[in-house]
């Protein structure tokens, strides 16, 4: 199976940023040799993501190199789908993993966990990675709630064999920690895609990531 324990999450764009910022991340994902890039936007309507899938599709075929990172959707699956991306990632109050992989048992599918419980059930459910989170504070996710408590990660990472990619308030500076909690990678939103250079952030993360998630 593919990696996935780079990641990066598109932010909420606006439509008259929509060409240049997906253009700009769909770059940046494959030049830096991201595993995985998810589109999610809270802010836009299901044919708003649709359209976005479709471009974004566009835009990683073009880029020159010899591996693409995957394509995620989140939340549907059904876009996902109809869109011939690679998967979706799912939240508690989504459609679970197991029903999607009756639907669509080709898709990749990740699925967010805030406590042991809930990554069990995933990981038995079919769910081929959880994101687990906030590892720290995040403006990007307001409703996220509060950082997860450190053993809690632990003892998620423990718990299941599939991979944990932590999520939230992560920075090439703290991946040492979380990759000794037993996490096999990051899914990163703001930390790329507002750096003043995305393409050298989004380097760093991966030679950070290889350098200390072994899992």
């Amino acid at each position: 199976m593919k990696k996935l324990n780079f990641q990066i999450i598109t932010k909420d764009f606006d439509l008259n940023e929509e060409t240049e910022y997906l253009k700009k991340i769909a770059y940046v994902a494959v030049k830096s040799s991201a595993d995985l890039l998810q589109l999610r936007n809270k802010k836009i309507s299901a044919h708003g993501i649709y359209n976005a899938a479709l471009f974004i599709k566009k835009i990683l075929r073009s880029v020159k190199s010899t591996v693409r990172p995957l394509l995620i959707i989140n939340d549907r699956p059904d876009i996902a789908y109809m869109t011939g991306a690679d998967g979706v990632h799912v939240g508690q109050d989504d459609i679970s993993a197991a029903y999607i992989k009756k639907l669509f048992p080709l898709m990749t599918v990740g699925v967010s966990a805030e406590n042991i419980e809930q990554a069990i059930k995933a990981e038995k459910n079919g769910a081929d990675y959880i994101g687990a989170g906030p590892a720290y504070p995040t403006n990007s996710k307001p409703d996220a709630g509060d950082s997860m408590k450190r053993e809690v990660l632990t003892e998620i990472c423990k718990a299941v064999k599939i991979p944990v990619i932590a999520i939230g308030g992560i920075n090439t500076y703290n991946i040492k920690e979380l990759a000794a909690a037993g996490v096999s990678g990051a899914a990163v939103i703001s930390a790329v895609s507002n750096a003043a250079n995305p393409l050298d952030e989004a380097l760093k993360f991966r030679k950070s990531i290889d350098e200390y998630c072994k899992k």
